[in-house]
């Protein structure tokens, strides 16, 4: 597909989910089906949301740190000086000209530091958005590979009561085909959500890409990974999902990799895949590996 294709079926993306044209709307669609057509184009030309840098997040954080420090041991500084300076034998108007200066500067200085903390306010939130998925709030891919490697390394000498759940949503690129990628785009929010609605606090969703999903469960036996597993598969089978005249029934397979001890990520994500495997060969089923 060319650049005119890729605008033209844009358009037809719209047009089925009954969308106008905006900015937002037609930048959704088209960087999808570019990315999927693997399109050659210069960055610089698509609608693409800024990168986040973690490196560079991570220099400016410790550049505020550091004038922070800096701008807290001159105003400790100052504020010393000028207790020193009360019990001088000085000349009146010169105590009064330093105190001024003092004075003044340690003001900046406040300032200065209450622009750092609006600025750490401002990385904290980048940071966050770094481990969420902008679309369906998931955790990001790039959260995945952070918290898995914290179970890892324990992970060597024991085995762990963590469980990986691969999940898949049935027939999902008909629902693309038939309705459009923003139809597409809406049912893995809700989908997401309703997820989020069952696991328990201490267990988190990941989106890898596109359907593709995991699950972590922490600190969870056989018994209630089975329950909640198919407590989110009967709930996704009976939801009816309303898009405008819309209505989308769904179905969803998932496979559960049980910890093993001596795991690493590849032999672990390799059992789920299989266990994912064996479920969508009849596809609305669980498949547990444990």
């Amino acid at each position: 597909m060319n650049i005119d294709e890729i605008s033209n079926k844009t358009l037809d993306e719209l047009k089925k989910a009954k969308k106008d044209a905006y900015p937002l709307y037609y930048k959704e669609i088209f960087n999808t089906l570019a990315h999927e057509a693997n399109l050659d184009i210069n960055p610089k030309l698509l609608l693409e949301d800024r990168v986040l840098d973690e490196h560079f997040l991570d220099k400016t954080h410790k550049t505020t740190e550091f004038i922070e420090n800096t701008n807290n041991a001159i105003k400790d500084n100052s504020t010393e000086f000028l207790q020193e300076m009360e019990v001088q034998n000085l000349n009146s108007d010169i105590k009064n000209l330093v105190k001024d200066f003092e004075t003044a500067l340690i003001d900046k200085l406040d300032e200065s530091n209450q622009k750092i903390n609006e600025l750490k306010k401002e990385l904290n939130k980048v940071y966050k958005e770094l481990n969420v998925d902008s679309l369906t709030k998931a955790y990001s891919r790039k959260a995945f590979q952070k918290d898995i490697q914290k179970f890892i390394e324990p992970g060597k000498d024991r085995t762990l009561d963590i469980a990986l759940v691969a999940l898949d949503l049935d027939h999902f690129k008909k629902i693309n085909d038939s309705y459009g990628h923003l139809i597409g785009d809406f049912v893995l929010i809700k989908i997401v959500k309703l997820i989020k609605n069952i696991i328990r606090a201490e267990d988190k969703i990941y989106r890898l890409g596109g359907d593709e999903f995991i699950l972590v469960f922490n600190r969870i036996k056989k018994e209630d990974i089975t329950k909640i597993t198919e407590k989110i598969r009967e709930k996704i089978e009976s939801t009816k999902l309303k898009y405008k005249d819309y209505i989308i029934n769904l179905t969803i397979s998932m496979g559960v990799a049980c910890h093993i001890k001596g795991d690493t990520l590849d032999t672990w994500l390799q059992r789920a895949d299989k266990a994912l495997y064996d479920s969508k060969s009849s596809r609305n089923k669980v498949t547990i590996l444990c």
